[in-house]
């Protein structure tokens, strides 16, 4: 009885791995990146809710946008692309900041897929809040897992994303110095680190530089209490200045400029 012969489920590589390169040597193929990507993906934690995010389904062209939003939009996506296309010859993270609902986590993991897909990168999805209650949780006895154990994969994963930095109104001391061995240490081992918040990227009010009161230059009262309270949702007053310049070294920043994207589909 004739027996039919296997065909290979890739045509680039007949299922070897291997691919030719223009230069007359071989290199990884396709194939094999899309599925070491899919591995990475299962074990970067991404939530459900952003499972559909990638670089196709981040909108920048709906109706309703102004010229300046959609610019900023694109720019950021355009970006983000070229930052996965780089990598890793440019292992310097990114910064996503703008307003809430603007798109930033959809883009950082968009950014963070990009590179296990086509990169073969190990990412790691992280929640900032999240991250702070299960170091706390890490001390009762009755868990097993040492904050060690919970701290390991954010300080040695290759590329991590840290979600909405800074979000907890009120930072303890002990908040701020998770805070800062965390990117001090990422910083220390070259490590790339990918992040997003919706905090104002100014210093703390302790270390702004008071502008001279002039007779022509008086401020209502009303713009007084504002500023007051914009301080506290500044990048500095919540993670303090010194992380907030250590962040600077690690990231180049992405402003994110539009409108509440929910507020738009609502």
């Amino acid at each position: 009885m004739r027996t039919s012969a296997k065909t290979a489920a890739c045509l680039l590589c007949d299922d070897s791995g291997w691919k030719p390169a223009a230069d007359g040597r071989v290199t990884r193929c396709d194939c094999r990146l899309r599925a070491r990507g899919t591995t990475l993906e299962e074990g970067a934690h991404i939530p459900k809710r952003y499972s559909r995010c990638d670089f196709g389904t981040f909108q920048t062209d709906l109706p309703d946008l102004i010229a300046a939003e959609h610019q900023s939009l694109h720019t950021a996506r355009f970006r983000a692309m070229r930052f996965v296309e780089e990598y890793p010859n440019d292992k310097t993270g990114l910064l996503f900041m703008g307003p809430t609902g603007t798109g930033k986590t959809h883009l950082a993991v968009a950014t963070i897929r990009g590179l296990m897909e086509m990169r073969g990168v190990s990412c790691l999805f992280c929640d900032y809040r999240e991250l702070l209650r299960e170091i706390k949780a890490s001390w009762s006895p009755t868990v097993q897992a040492t904050e060690l154990d919970t701290l390991r994969p954010v300080l040695e994963t290759e590329v991590v994303l840290i979600d909405d930095l800074g979000a907890s109104a009120t930072q303890t001391p002990w908040e701020r110095d998770t805070v800062a061995y965390i990117l001090n240490k990422r910083y220390s081992d070259e490590l790339t680190t990918i992040i997003t918040t919706h905090l104002i990227d100014k210093p703390s009010p302790a270390a702004e530089v008071p502008e001279p009161v002039s007779a022509f230059a008086r401020v209502s009262r009303d713009r007084k209490e504002a500023d007051r309270a914009m301080r506290d949702d500044t990048l500095g007053a919540r993670i303090g200045d010194q992380m907030r310049a250590r962040v600077h070294e690690m990231c180049r920043k992405v402003e994110i400029n539009a409108r509440d994207f929910r507020d738009r589909v609502k």
